[in-house]
Formats: C-alpha cells, sequence, structure tokens
C-alpha cells in the first residue's frame, strides 16, 4: 500500500492530467454532436479492425476444417456429374425407356505423406478399408488425374501416383477423340507423356488431354493435363506428347478416391474371356 502511495505521490500531476484530459474529452464528446459523430466514427473503425483480425484468425485456425467440408462437397457435386453414370434400356429402340444408374461414386481423404523425387514415388493417404477403399481404385485430385490404390490397411492407403515407372492410364484428346497411354520417363515432377496417338491426327501445344473412361479406375472426361511439346522426331508412327500435368505434386492435401460400383461385374467377364 505504501509503494501504490509513494507512485502516486510521484505521478501526481501526469495523474492529475491525465484524469482532467479524460474529463475534458468526454464532456467534449457528450455535448457536441459534430464530435460524438466523429468519436463514435473512429470507434467503430477500430473495434471493426479488430473484429475483423480476431475472425481473420478464426477463419485460419478453422482451414483444415473448411478444406474437409470443401473436399466432401466437391466429392457429392462430382458424384452427381452425368460422366458418372451409365444408361440402362430396357428396349433399345425405345429411347424413352432408358434410366440411368450410378457407376461411380467418390470418398474424401487426406494426402499424410507423399515423395516426388524417385523412380518410383508413393502418396499415402488417411483413409483405408475402414473407410472404404479398396485397390485398384483410382485417385484425381483438384478434379485431375492423380494415380491409382495400390495397397489398402484398415485405416491408410498407398497410391501409385502418376509419377512412377510403372504407372500407365488411358487417355484422350478431348479436341479429336483419340486415345494414348499417359506414361511418365521420370525426372520433372510436373511433367509426364503420352504415348501411342499416331502422327496422322493432329495436335497442337495447348491441346486438352482427359481420361478415356476405359479402364475402371476412372470415369471418362478427367482431366490430365495439356500438350506442351511434341516430339515427331522419331522413327515410330507416333506421336511422343509432353503434358503439362494438372496435379501440382508438391501441394498436395485433399484428394477424392474413386469407386467404380460396376468393376467386380466387368472384371468377372473379362476373366470369362481368359483375359487380366
Amino acid at each position: 500500500m505504501k509503494n501504490i502511495l509513494v507512485l502516486i505521490q510521484r505521478f501526481y500531476l501526469f495523474l492529475m492530467f491525465l484524469a482532467l484530459q479524460i474529463f475534458a474529452l468526454v464532456f467534449l464528446f457528450r455535448n457536441n454532436n459534430f464530435h460524438q459523430a466523429e468519436f463514435i466514427r473512429h470507434s467503430s473503425d477500430w473495434i471493426g479492425g479488430i473484429y475483423s483480425k480476431r475472425a481473420q484468425l478464426s477463419e485460419y485456425l478453422r482451414l483444415g476444417e473448411i478444406n474437409d467440408e470443401l473436399s466432401l462437397e466437391n466429392a457429392q457435386l462430382r458424384s452427381q456429374s452425368a460422366d458418372n453414370f451409365i444408361a440402362i434400356r430396357s428396349d433399345v429402340d425405345t429411347l424413352s425407356d432408358s434410366t440411368f444408374q450410378q457407376r461411380y461414386t467418390y470418398r474424401t481423404a487426406k494426402v499424410v505423406n507423399a515423395t516426388v523425387n524417385r523412380e518410383k514415388n508413393y502418396i499415402t493417404i488417411d483413409r483405408g478399408t475402414n473407410g472404404g477403399v479398396l485397390q485398384d481404385m483410382g485417385v484425381i485430385s483438384g478434379g485431375n488425374i492423380l494415380g491409382v490404390v495400390r495397397s489398402v490397411s484398415e485405416h491408410f492407403a498407398i497410391v501409385m501416383p502418376v509419377l512412377h515407372a510403372d504407372f500407365k492410364a488411358s487417355v484422350r484428346l478431348k479436341k479429336s477423340g483419340a486415345f494414348g497411354s499417359l506414361v511418365w520417363a521420370g525426372g520433372d515432377a510436373s511433367l509426364a507423356d503420352v504415348i501411342e496417338i499416331p502422327k496422322n491426327i493432329p495436335v497442337a501445344p495447348g491441346d486438352t488431354l482427359v481420361t478415356s473412361g476405359y479402364s475402371t479406375f476412372f470415369p471418362a472426361n478427367i482431366h490430365v493435363g495439356t500438350i506442351q511439346e511434341i516430339d515427331d522426331e522419331s522413327d515410330n508412327n507416333y506421336h511422343i506428347l509432353k503434358i503439362k500435368l494438372g496435379v501440382d505434386f508438391r501441394r498436395l492435401d485433399h484428394v477424392l478416391v474413386v469407386s467404380d460400383i460396376m468393376k467386380t461385374e466387368q472384371d468377372s467377364l473379362l476373366k470369362q474371356m481368359g483375359e487380366d
């Protein structure tokens, strides 16, 4: 208590000045409409700024939750796309008898580990058999082809991405419909090659490639990338197209796992024909 009294005594003049200043300002703002309005305006800006910063901080802390919500919403919207349904006709001569059955569904997952600088890269996601993920399911990111599930445990799955020496997927030119194979020769994580498209098919830098829908991994028309370079110097009859991939493999976060509802039926039919 003695220390407080000593402190007050030492700063007596300053405290008196401060008290009188506050009294004068209160009197001024209460009895002057202009100053009162200015005070309210500036204090509102100040308080609004604090609330804005608090909202930004809260939003930043909720980014993970927001991303999860957006990823789930994206999966739900993509499941409604026409490319995920096939027409089933009871009478092939009557279009009105056609009905549509869903073939592909999507599950959200998050990338927990990934490599990009090896010859055979792998990606780990946080969803396994308990979450409905099985081997040979396709995986997409941001609407772009990412890879195929190769190994699954109860809670995790290992994905073979496009950036893998053994990866191969059927793709087609969006403009002409000509199809070829997507492969990766190593090196740049943003580029891959498309082979087996005949040289008589016109191609140009900037042309878009999408999935063909010829496999059970991906539905048709999933974005793959765009042509960056064309190599026609080889002696064979096919283009070698250098593709700028749609996925940024160095910035992976949420992904969608594609489930082909009719995969078992199609695989069974192929086995009956002696095909793998």
